[in-house]
Parts: C-alpha cells; sequence; structure tokens
C-alpha cells in the first residue's frame, strides 16, 4: 500500500505498531502529534477488532479531523466498524488501487459532510447520509503483473527490519 501511495507521488509515514509495540500511551501521543489526514490500519486477522476498535474511538479523540480506513480481514465486519469503532471508510478487498483512490477524494473533498462522491470508488464501505452502511462493490482485481515487490527500505526506514528479516 505504502509503494502505491508513494508511485501516485504521496509521502505516506508507516507507524508499526506490531512490530515495534509501543504501549498504548505512546501510540495515542503519536497520533495526536501527527495528526494524519488519512490513517489506514490493517488489520488482517479478525481477533484484531477489540484492538482496532480502541485504537480507532482514542484517534477520534486526539485527532478527530483525521479519516479512518480499515483494510484486511477485519474489513469484513464492516458495519460493526462503522457503528460501534467510528471508522469512517472499510476497504473490501485488494487496497493497493483502493485507498489510492480514497486519499485523492480525501485530499479533494476534506471539508465536505457530502460523501456522495465516495459511491464513485470501488472496493469501499461507508455510512451514507441516512446512517446506512454502503458497499461500492469490488474492484477489479489487479493483474499479478501489476504488484510490484516488496520494498523492504520501508521496514528500515519505520520499523526494525530484523523483526522481519534475520
Amino acid at each position: 500500500l505504502i509503494q502505491n501511495l508513494r508511485l501516485a507521488g504521496y509521502d505516506p509515514q508507516f507507524y508499526d505498531i506490531d512490530g515495534l509495540r509501543p504501549n498504548f500511551e505512546e501510540v495515542l501521543k503519536y497520533f495526536e502529534e501527527e495528526a494524519p489526514d488519512v490513517l489506514g490500519i490493517s488489520a488482517v486477522v479478525s481477533t484484531a477488532y477489540s484492538y482496532t476498535k480502541k485504537l480507532a474511538l482514542a484517534i477520534k479523540r486526539v485527532s478527530p479531523k483525521t479519516t479512518i480506513v480499515v483494510g484486511g480481514n477485519l474489513a469484513a465486519s464492516s458495519e460493526l466498524l462503522h457503528r460501534f469503532c467510528d471508522v469512517d471508510v472499510c476497504v473490501i478487498g485488494e487496497g493497493e488501487r483502493t485507498l489510492v483512490n480514497l486519499v485523492r477524494y480525501f485530499e479533494t473533498n476534506r471539508e465536505e459532510d457530502d460523501q456522495s462522491g465516495l459511491s464513485e470508488i470501488r472496493g469501499i464501505t461507508f455510512l451514507d447520509g441516512a446512517g446506512e452502511v454502503e458497499f461500492t462493490g469490488y474492484d477489479m482485481a489487479i493483474p499479478a503483473a501489476e504488484f510490484t515487490n516488496p520494498d523492504w527500505s520501508i521496514l528500515e526506514q519505520f520499523s526494525n527490519i530484523d523483526n522481519y528479516i534475520t
């Protein structure tokens, strides 16, 4: 995801909560100081619900303007994430293209309450103006030839690569 955002001209940061294991107060301090416009949370297993809920609700307290996007297998529970965790958008399916489209959308529609433009982005769920979950349908599968090789420098820059590769 970071590689695709970089290829699209963005300069994302990666905060490796799973690998670095900061305590929760450090995590909140980080997000309060950084106050990201858009925050992507990868929750690859359903057992991550409790932590994802705690994290999303706390981030909304310390950085209320941050748009929270959740992807990974937990996004299959998007209605719960929207209604109980204050998650703004869930990515359903491959996120490489979808996340870039979302960042572009929020870059130009940051202050608008009208989310009708979100309906044009494939592969997401969100709460519409009536408070109903809207699923925009699956995006086209990304051909294997278009996937990029992992950029391990991301882990060297933002984490501890030794946690992943020895």
